[in-house]
C-alpha cells in the first residue's frame, strides 16, 4: 500500500462546492433520481434472466489496485453466468467522486462506487445508494455485519445505520529508529503516549544533535488524528454522527489545543523535522536517518520496505487519552439504487459480501499493506504465520483490533471534509512554523472550517 499521497488542495475548495450543488440535481429528470432507501433480497437477482451486470469505479491504484482486480477476477470466475463485474479504475479518489458527481447530476452513476473516507457525508447526502444495513437485513446468508471490527464499521455508521462497507483500511502508526533510540537511551514503555513520544524526540535530538526528534507529514488527515487520540470530536455535533450531519468544526477543545499544542511546540523549538503535506517526505528523510522517529500511515510499511530500511520498529500511535484511539482511512464500498435495478442491486451486494469476506481480506491485505475488516481473519492459521514474520503488521492489526468505536475515533461526517482540510491545513503550517500563535491558528481554522461546513449545507439545502 502506498504512503498516503498529497492531497490536491487547490481543488478541494472548489470539489465541495460542485458536490453541494450536485445534491440539488439529484432528483432532476437528467440523472436517476433518488434512492427509496428499501432494500432488495435475494429473489430479485434469482428472477433475473441471464447475467447480471455490475459497474465499479474505485480509486486504487498500485500493489492494492491490482489485487483488488484479483479479487474482482476470482469473483466472476465463481459467478460465470450469474454475474459480471466490470470494474475501472477512475485515477485518485478525488478524480472518482469528480466523475461519480458528474454522473448524480447527468445519469450513470456505477452499480457499486468505492471511494475514500472523507466522501461519506457526501455520498449519504446525495441520496443514490442504499445502506448497507439495508441490504444485509434484505439479504441475511450474505455478508454479516457483526463480522466487520467496530472501529471500521463506527466510521461509516450514522444514526445507527452503517452506509457502506469499508473494503481497505489504514491506520497511524509511529515508527521509530532502533539504533538511534538506543543511543539516546529512549525508554520505549514510555511511547504509548504523546507526551511520552514528545519528550523522547527531546532526549534524540539533545543526545544526537544531527538527528531531528521526529517527523509527521503535514497532511490533514494528521491533525484528525491528534484530535481523535485526544479523545475529542473534530467536528459538533457528536462529529456529525446523528441527525443530518456536522453543523460546526471543533478545533479548540482543551484536550485537542493540547495534543496539537505537543507536537507544534516540538517544530517551534526546532526538535522536529518539517517535511511538508507529503508522506513521501517524511518516510524519506525517516529511511535516511535524519530523523529518529516518525508518525506515518501504515501504508508506510510498504514504503519502508521499498527503500530497503531495516533496523526499524513500528509501534502503536500514542494517544492523549485512554479512551480514545486512532481514526481509520482507507475506502468503503457502496451500493447505488437510483437507476439500478433490483437484481443489479443484490448482484452487487454479493460482491461487496465477497470482497468483505475474511478468504478475501486476508490476500488483499498481505498484498496491500491495509488492515483486514473482516474479525474472521483472526482465526486463520495463514494470516497468523505471516502476522508471525511481519511484525509491523501485527502491530497494525492489533491496533486496529483494539480500537474502540467512539465519536471521537468515528471521525467527522460531512460533505464539506475535502474544504475544511482544505482550510486547516495552511492555518496549521502558519502555527507549527512559529509565524502565528498556535490558539490564533486554530481558532482562524475552526472559524474557516465552520465556514465551509455552513456553506456547504446552505448550497445542499440542509
Amino acid at each position: 500500500m502506498p504512503v498516503r499521497p498529497r492531497r490536491p488542495h487547490i481543488a478541494a475548495a472548489c470539489l465541495t462546492t460542485t458536490l453541494a450543488l450536485a445534491l440539488t440535481a439529484c432528483g432532476s429528470s437528467d440523472g436517476g433520481g433518488t434512492a427509496s432507501g428499501a432494500a432488495p433480497g435475494p429473489s430479485a437477482l434469482a428472477a433475473a434472466e441471464g447475467a447480471v451486470t455490475v459497474t465499479l469505479w474505485h480509486g486504487l491504484g498500485g500493489p492494492a489496485g491490482e489485487a483488488f482486480q484479483k479479487e474482482i477476477d476470482a469473483f466472476n470466475k465463481a459467478n460465470s453466468g450469474k454475474i459480471v463485474v466490470k470494474a475501472s479504475f477512475q485515477g485518485s479518489y478525488a478524480d472518482a467522486v469528480a466523475k461519480y458527481t458528474s454522473a448524480v447530476r447527468n445519469g450513470g452513476t456505477p452499480s457499486v462506487m468505492v471511494t475514500n473516507d472523507i466522501t461519506t457525508g457526501y455520498l449519504r447526502d446525495a441520496g443514490q445508494t442504499v445502506s448497507a444495513q439495508a441490504m444485509a437485513a434484505a439479504n441475511p446468508k450474505d455478508l454479516d455485519l457483526d463480522k466487520l471490527r467496530p472501529a471500521a464499521r463506527s466510521y461509516y455508521t450514522a444514526d445507527g445505520k452503517l452506509l457502506a462497507v469499508p473494503l481497505n483500511t489504514s491506520m497511524p502508526l509511529l515508527y521509530v529508529n532502533d539504533k538511534l533510540l538506543a543511543k539516546a537511551g529512549v525508554d520505549r514503555s514510555t511511547l504509548g503516549t504523546l507526551s511520552g513520544v514528545a519528550a523522547a524526540a527531546r532526549r534524540i535530538h539533545s543526545a544526537v544533535p544531527s538527528v531531528k526528534g521526529i517527523d509527521q507529514p503535514f497532511d490533514d488527515w494528521w491533525f484528525e488524528q491528534l484530535t481523535a487520540a485526544a479523545g475529542e470530536p473534530y467536528c459538533t455535533p457528536d462529529n456529525g454522527r446523528k441527525g443530518d450531519g456536522a453543523t460546526a468544526a471543533s478545533l479548540t477543545g482543551a484536550a485537542q489545543r493540547t495534543a496539537i499544542g505537543t507536537m507544534a511546540k516540538l517544530y517551534t523549538d526546532g526538535v522536529a523535522l518539517d517535511t511538508g503535506t507529503d508522506g513521501n517526505a517524511a518516510l524519506s528523510a525517516f529511511a535516511a536517518g535524519k530523523t529518529a522517529m516518525m508518525f506515518n500511515s501504515s501504508g508506510a510499511i510498504g514504503g519502508l520496505a521499498e527503500a530497503g530500511m531495516k533496523g526499524y520498529t513500528a509501534l502503536p500511535y500514542p494517544l492523549s487519552s485512554s479512551s480514545a484511539g486512532a481514526a481509520i482511512g482507507g475506502a468503503a464500498m457502496w451500493v447505488d439504487q437510483a437507476g439500478h435495478s433490483a437484481a443489479e442491486q443484490v448482484a452487487s451486494w454479493k460482491l461487496i459480501s465477497y470482497l468483505a469476506s475474511a478468504p478475501a481480506q486476508e490476500r488483499f491485505a498481505e498484498a496491500s499493506g491495509y488492515a483486514p475488516i473482516n474479525t474472521d481473519v483472526d482465526d486463520s492459521a495463514t494470516w497468523k504465520a505471516f502476522l508471525a514474520k511481519n511484525k509491523p503488521y501485527a502491530v497494525l492489526a492489533k491496533q486496529f483490533a483494539d480500537t474502540p468505536a467512539t465519536t471521537a475515533t468515528s471521525g467527522c461526517l460531512s460533505g464539506a471534509m475535502p474544504g475544511v482540510r482544505d482550510v486547516v491545513v495552511p492555518q496549521m503550517q502558519q502555527a507549527f512554523s512559529g509565524k502565528v500563535p498556535l490558539d490564533s491558528a486554530l481558532k482562524a481554522a475552526e472559524k474557516a472550517a465552520t465556514e465551509k461546513i455552513q456553506d456547504y449545507r446552505k448550497q445542499a439545502g440542509q
